[in-house]
């Protein structure tokens, strides 16, 4: 059947791997890259992602090319369906899978006339637009998000286990190098393990509360250990409000993040010489696992938030400390807020709970 799939009369056929959305979305389809190549070793492998998330794929030894998708740039409105059509028109594409369905780039896949067009049976279009097409069921939370991008590769006759193939992320020489002169010029110890606390995310999920991560960071402190508070380029208020809350102690902490913010590779690098990463379910945890780094993590008990899709994926699931509420939450798609009895009930996460398991995983990674 493979050999079928690729039968191509001009060179080597082009497979292209669609994610264009969030960079937690993006690191949990990496290994998708890894099997294709692995079943079809001569194939052209491309993944379209947008701009910012280049850096963090462009050096995967998987890859071939990285293609840019810009919605709201070259690719937008009609004429930028026209540019996405012929994009895809001069790859010589002969398999096209989507892993998050857009309607756009389905449209542009079918009317660039690619033979074969994966993607997840969701909506209307889908139905018209994927001749392959796979009937997933995500928001009911069967399995791992990275266990549904993978089972869309059946429709391309490649099945694969869970948890056999991990996520991966690229940090150049160049950025690695970038990092830590940074985190040497703001006073790093690297005899020292380096402790990195992610407060902030993007709302797709429940957060451990603001105050919770002043304390966890104020008891780090106070032992004495080397803690990176880091951010994203928007939520340079955040970070302002926890320097702000832990007073004196502040000084001995380093903040990365607002205005100062680079690329996500550039949090990358920093995340490569921590021992260890503190944050909620968002995209930076996820770059975390990928870069090999133990995490701790907070997840809320909303079945299409929760752990059981959108947890850390390893395979040594040691490696991460995942804290969820206790309370029972029948919740499937969002919290009712005052109208549930345990609201809010992130909160019962208990800041010694977080110490203790910090403590824990910092014990595995020096052994």
């Amino acid at each position: 059947m493979r050999r079928e799939l690729l039968h191509s009369s001009s060179g080597k056929p082009g497979i292209l791997v669609v994610r264009c959305d969030r960079l937690g979305d993006l690191v949990l389809s990496t290994p998708v890259f890894e099997v294709i190549k692995r079943y079809y070793r001569d194939a052209r492998l491309i993944a379209m992602v947008r701009e910012p998330m280049v850096p963090v794929i462009r050096g995967l030894p998987d890859l071939d090319d990285v293609l840019v998708y810009e919605p709201e740039g070259r690719h937008a409105g009609v004429r930028g369906l026209l540019r996405l059509v012929g994009d895809l028109r001069r790859l010589e594409l002969r398999i096209v899978i989507v892993l998050q369905s857009q309607w756009k780039i389905a449209l542009a896949a079918f009317l660039a006339n690619v033979r074969y067009r994966v993607g997840p049976f969701s909506k209307p279009y889908s139905f018209l637009f994927y001749n392959r097409g796979f009937r997933q069921h995500r928001s009911l939370v069967e399995m791992h998000e990275a266990d549904y991008n993978l089972q869309l590769l059946r429709r391309i006759g490649i099945r694969v286990g869970s948890r056999n193939v991990p996520t991966r992320v690229s940090v150049s020489e160049g950025t690695a190098s970038q990092a830590k002169a940074w985190l040497s010029s703001r006073g790093w110890n690297p005899e020292r393990p380096l402790i990195a606390v992610h407060p902030g995310m993007g709302g797709s999920a429940l957060n451990w509360p603001e105050a919770h991560y002043v304390q966890l960071i104020h008891g780090l402190l106070k032992d004495n250990h080397q803690v990176l508070v880091t951010g994203g380029q928007t939520e340079a208020a955040l970070l302002a409000r926890i320097s702000d809350a832990l007073g004196a102690l502040a000084q001995k902490a380093l903040f990365y993040g607002g205005r100062e913010a680079g690329s996500i590779e550039l949090l990358g690098g920093l995340f490569s010489l921590s021992a260890l990463v503190v944050a909620p379910s968002t995209g930076p945890v996820h770059l975390a696992v990928a870069l090999g780094r133990p995490v701790v993590t907070f997840y809320p008990p909303i079945r299409v938030q929760s752990a059981l899709r959108w947890g850390p994926y390893l395979g040594d699931e040691s490696r991460a400390s995942v804290l969820v509420p206790e309370n029972y939450c029948g919740e499937d798609f969002k919290c009712r807020g005052n109208l549930c009895n345990h609201y809010p009930c992130m909160k019962s996460i208990t800041v010694v709970q977080a110490l203790e398991q910090v403590s824990l995983q910092l014990k595995r990674h020096k052994a």
